[in-house]
């Protein structure tokens, strides 16, 4: 077993990732190109990881660019751009870089943060420092896309650990078991969650890897508030990737925002 290494340190979790979370991120595809159609122009990812959104967006033509800090995960996107046709490889541009604090030369129509990856920000600067960035690399009028978890009382309001449990396929026939738990610092409003993955490989081996991902809960207006701080006007705001209203019951809460003119 590992220690407890960062979730994006960890070689293992960045080959696997696809399997283990990509069936359920897929479900927020069709909404982010459909924002790609509305504004037009160049994308730019966050936090693009092994390209799960990235891809699709240049298959469909858009000029894309995905910015990760972890060159695991990148080595992942890259492997898999090498099998794209060289029409679609030679849409995207991979850049290893901070989303805390980024330079890239140019600007974007649109900026994504998709699958809560802006949670991983947990300092109050940081998260200042990242819309800043955004509203530097957009043109004038271009859209930022926020997705974060909407907090739940019931989870929130639950004494010590919360538990989950999850099976997943894994590469080559293996089976993946995830148990992972999740502590809640409600002075703090963050959560630590260490997934504890169980693999067994198609011939009995098996192997636990374990790693932590300490997250920033939000809540709607703190975030209306800071984007609207950092020169954004809010244009739209969802509870799901079907674009339904957001309410107390809402999955997410994601944010569609227009950099001020």
């Amino acid at each position: 077993m590992s220690n407890e290494l960062s979730l994006y340190d960890d070689a293992w979790i960045a080959e696997v990732y696809d399997f283990a979370y990509a069936p359920e991120g897929d479900r927020d595809t069709v909404f982010w190109l459909a924002l790609a159609e509305d504004s037009g122009g160049s994308v730019l990812e966050l936090a693009c990881g092994t390209g799960r959104v990235l891809l699709p967006l240049a298959r469909e033509g858009y000029e894309t660019t995905g910015l990760d800090i972890s060159p695991r995960m990148l080595a992942v996107a890259d492997r898999k751009l090498e099998q794209e046709e060289a029409r679609v490889g030679a849409r995207v541009r991979l850049v290893k870089a901070d989303m805390r604090n980024f330079a890239l030369g140019e600007q974007f129509g649109l900026i994504l943060v998709p699958y809560r990856s802006f949670q991983a920000l947990l300092e109050r600067a940081d998260q200042r420092s990242c819309l800043r960035c955004c509203a530097s690399h957009l043109k004038p009028g271009g859209l930022l896309a926020i997705d974060v978890f909407s907090p739940k009382l019931s989870l929130l309001s639950t004494p010590g650990t919360v538990r989950f449990e999850d099976e997943h396929k894994g590469p080559d026939g293996a089976v993946i078991r995830e148990m992972s738990s999740a502590q809640y610092d409600l002075a703090n409003q963050r959560l630590v969650w260490r997934p504890r993955y169980q693999c067994t490989a198609a011939e009995g081996a098996v192997t636990v890897h374990q790693c932590v991902l300490p997250l920033r809960y939000f809540f709607r207006f703190e975030m209306e508030w800071m984007l609207e701080a950092c020169g954004f006007e809010i244009e739209a705001l969802y509870g799901d990737f079907d674009r339904s209203p957001f309410t107390a019951d809402s999955p997410e809460i994601i944010f569609v925002a227009r950099r001020a003119r």
